[in-house]
């Protein structure tokens, strides 16, 4: 066995700091030890935070850069977009830089990125393959000229969010030459979906670690188990629903779930009504307004807005408008007659059990509290939309749809008990009368259903009454509704 010499012992030598030569002088310096270099990064950490608290146009400039290269052709493959827009979006949100800044300036960078990317397709379909990289990688435009003959304008839609072939998706639209006013209107909607989804997780982030008045863990405990219920609940009905495959068994299902929801809506109104729930009902409600925060009572605030009576009847309106587009009459019928029928049966309801409102906020509404309204009818326009565009949506796609009606749903009755104007009890009740609603719906359409749908007009229209809400209602009145539900 070779053994190898030991290592000869060097003698010790008391311990002396490191120097660093200047260059052309004898005199040295002391190298920086670690607990000084540690010094050193925590006074830079703090002086640029507090300078970006200081300009934090600077923050709202990277993201809108980082959220237009993320979306420009091929670029997005190269810069690690999503990562750096995630860090962006984090340090607005630890520096208080209000959300809707921080939400438009990703808006503004994406829209502009695909619409580039677009042009560029567009003018130059005829040369742009012969160019880097499309020369050495053809297959990204191969895959992403499969993509858009499956899906379409959805295809521009979905482009946004999956990965492998979001930065050449507003490219292939423009080489196959989709008129731009088509393409433009596609774009500017679907950013407004893309800059929340990317975006919104980061900025909470910040908020929630270091930002001023951060958020706990209790709020974000809140948030993401609404979010999660919503979901859960999709997953349900949609497995719910593809493993019946006869109508017969469909026709039972929708008529136990009309029974069930009616029994179920009687009775939890009447126990509310007798104090039995009463106990459960304070205690929950203590523990959810006790959440009230200044960084969530703007969203939840402008969520109710868009639920109250006027926003409503303008988003019923343009997808009856578009559904009567359509020629699609028996359609527009349906969803006219079951938005009106849920209205009804709400204020049936509230006058039957004469429920009081919680009296936690400066001016609580004046209507009776059981079941709550704004809840039952959130569920019934998104579900019957989503009702409505089911038939004409690829199968594998409903349970993202049902997950787009569950989710906002859960949110929107939180909304009433995080403001204090609802009881627990009131908003499983409007839940159960919404359900109520469309399994009366989904019996209707068994029977007798209706003529299959093109989706982008309703989705055009909703979209659009989103934003006109937005401008005429939210915006204007948030002062007016924030004054009112400020607690007691």
């Amino acid at each position: 066995m070779t053994s190898f010499p030991a290592q000869q012992r060097q003698p010790s030598t008391p311990h002396t700091p490191a120097t660093v030569p200047l260059r052309d002088s004898p005199v040295t310096i002391p190298a920086p030890t670690p607990s000084v270099l540690n010094a050193l990064m925590d006074v830079s950490l703090d002086t640029l935070t507090q300078w970006l608290a200081g300009n934090p146009l600077w923050i709202l400039l990277a993201i809108a850069v980082l959220a237009f290269l993320e979306s420009l052709a091929l670029v997005g493959i190269i810069v690690p977009g999503i990562a750096l827009l995630l860090a962006a979006a984090t340090a607005a949100g630890s520096t208080g830089i209000p959300v809707w800044e921080v939400l438009l300036a990703g808006f503004i960078g994406a829209v502009l990125g695909d619409g580039l990317s677009f042009l560029l397709g567009y003018h130059y379909h005829h040369v742009i393959r012969r160019f880097p990289p499309f020369t050495t990688h053809p297959h990204w435009v191969d895959k992403g000229e499969r993509f858009f003959h499956r899906y379409g304008l959805a295809g521009i839609v979905l482009g946004r969010f999956v990965g492998p072939i979001r930065p050449v998706m507003p490219l292939v639209a423009g080489l196959m030459e989709m008129p731009p006013a088509k393409f433009f209107t596609v774009n500017i909607l679907s950013a407004l979906a893309w800059s929340p989804f990317y975006l919104m997780p980061g900025y909470l982030v910040g908020l929630s670690i270091e930002g001023p008045n951060a958020l706990d863990h209790q709020h974000l405990v809140f948030l993401l188990g609404i979010f999660l219920s919503g979901w859960l609940l999709a997953q349900f009905a949609q497995r719910a629903h593809s493993g019946m495959h006869q109508r017969a068994a469909k026709q039972q299902l929708a008529l136990a779930f009309t029974a069930a929801c009616a029994l179920l809506l009687v009775s939890l109104g009447l126990a509310a009504k007798s104090g039995v729930l009463q106990g459960m009902n304070a205690s929950v409600a203590q523990w959810v307004f006790g959440l009230r925060h200044i960084w969530l009572d703007a969203p939840f605030i402008g969520l109710t807005i868009l639920g109250e009576y006027r926003p409503m009847v303008l988003w019923a309106a343009l997808v009856t408008a578009a559904l009567l587009w359509q020629r699609n009459f028996y359609a527009a019928g349906l969803w006219a007659g079951f938005t009106v029928l849920g209205q009804l049966l709400m204020e049936a309801g509230k006058r039957s059990f004469a429920i009081a409102r919680p009296a936690l906020v400066v001016e609580p509404p004046t209507s009776l509290a059981y079941p709550s309204g704004h809840t039952a009818m959130m569920l019934v326009f998104v579900g019957l939309l989503a009702s409505l565009l089911l038939p004409s949506v690829n199968a594998r796609r409903h349970s993202l749809i049902l997950s787009c009606v569950a989710v906002p749903v859960l949110f929107a009755g939180a909304a009433r008990l995080y403001l204090g104007v609802h009881w627990l009890s009131d908003i499983i009740g409007g839940l159960l009368l919404g359900t109520l609603v469309l399994a009366l719906f989904y019996q209707l359409v068994l029977r007798r259903p209706f003529p299959r749908i093109r989706p982008l007009p309703l989705l055009l229209a909703t979209a659009l009454a989103f934003i006109l809400n937005i401008l005429l209602f939210v915006l204007p009145d948030l002062a007016y509704w924030t004054a009112r539900y400020q607690p007691l």
